[in-house]
């Protein structure tokens, strides 16, 4: 959120991610990101991306402002969708799966062969981890052979950056990978763009990101989209309480009737002992005479 410490607003906002990325000005930036993060070399860099029109996102409970359908103009012609995942969402690695199926489908025109159907990637970048299991930041998932890892089915994979698992300190960062990394994770504590970044892309995430350079309808959208994600952790947070307390309240109840049945068979067992008739037992504990039948003596 805005405060008065910070110099740099959150690129991880939902506005932020869109006025960083999806803006024409800042294709530049795009480009950079994507070929550093895919590890795009030579012939296969991205040169040139278009923004896909918004009609072609799939309608989802869960679509939202910071998805970015783009087309990519390279080597291979390749169709990116690059998200920013805020909130820890239980099915979101399903919905990238569902997100690169239908941007996959919807490439190809009533009547076309699939010969026109171009690759898809899905590039995520989560504030929160995603695989605790697994130790790097960025991971690469994709189709392939179990017996010969041959990547066969080439046609949709998936690229997630978890930035939790980002430890480098300003001093460390070599690659620019490194550096858009340390952009993302560390825009709270950075008063000023570390000494070793000298690419103009970056340098200018940095200034787009300066609050001074932000309209005011800009700042209030910025706020609206911190609120809105704070709203909705607090009701997820509620939900989780209220679950935790219904089954504390449930344990407790199943608790007590345990130990209640725990008492009668106590007791029917002393009263067995001191001679009473199955009936009498039966009437005083509330316990089945077939059950106070087969009780251990």
């Amino acid at each position: 959120m805005i405060t008065k410490t910070n110099r740099y607003l959150d690129p991880t906002n939902d506005v932020s991610f869109r006025k960083l990325f999806g803006t024409e000005e800042h294709k530049p930036l795009l480009i950079s990101f994507l070929n550093s993060i895919l590890a795009l070399e030579g012939g296969r860099k991205i040169k040139q991306v278009e923004f896909l029109p918004k009609s072609q996102a799939p309608l989802i409970k869960e679509t939202k402002t910071s998805i970015l359908d783009i087309k990519c103009t390279d080597e291979r012609n390749m169709q990116y969708i690059v998200e920013m995942q805020n909130k820890k969402v239980p099915t979101f690695v399903k919905r990238t799966q569902f997100y690169v199926a239908h941007s996959y489908v919807t490439q190809l025109p009533s009547g076309s062969g699939y010969v026109e159907l171009k690759p898809v990637i899905l590039l995520a970048i989560a504030n929160h981890e995603l695989f605790p299991g697994k130790e790097g930041v960025v991971s690469y998932h994709k189709t392939l052979d179990v017996d010969t890892l041959e990547h066969d089915l080439e046609d949709m994979s998936y690229v997630f950056i978890e930035l939790p698992k980002f430890n480098k300190s300003e001093n460390e960062l070599e690659t620019l990978r490194d550096k858009w990394l340390y952009f993302f994770k560390n825009w709270e504590i950075s008063g000023e763009v570390p000494a070793g970044i000298k690419e103009e892309e970056i340098l200018e995430a940095y200034r787009s990101m300066e609050e001074y350079n932000w309209s005011l309808e800009e700042r209030e959208a910025y706020i609206k989209a911190n609120i809105a994600l704070v709203d909705e952790y607090n009701a997820r947070k509620k939900e989780r309480e209220e679950g935790l307390q219904e089954g504390l309240q449930k344990g407790r109840e199943e608790g007590r009737e345990e130990g209640e049945k725990k008492r009668a068979l106590e007791i029917a067992r002393l009263l067995l002992q001191q001679g009473l008739m199955l009936e009498q037992v039966s009437k005083a504990t509330g316990i089945s005479m077939e059950n106070l039948d087969d009780m251990p003596q």
